[in-house]
């Protein structure tokens, strides 16, 4: 059996991600972030807030043919 998905109030998006619910709300107008309307009710999904989370993530490690210009030039 499937589980059900897990669905956040605006509030709990905020707490989750430690911005302000007039950010989540800014968020939500924009589509920066995915959410389900049902009858006067927003609602996010979980699995929505770990994608934002990821497409904004930051990798500062550099490769190692950055480090070293000139190498492996012909």
């Amino acid at each position: 059996m499937r589980t059900p998905p897990i669905l956040l109030t605006k509030r709990e998006t905020a707490a989750l991600l430690r911005l302000s619910v007039s950010t989540i709300e800014r968020m939500l107008r924009c589509g920066d972030l995915p959410h389900v309307k049902m009858n006067y009710a927003t609602r996010i999904l979980r699995s929505d807030v770990d994608t934002y989370i990821e497409s904004h993530r930051i990798d500062t490690r550099r490769s190692k043919t950055l480090d070293t210009p000139g190498e492996g030039a012909a």
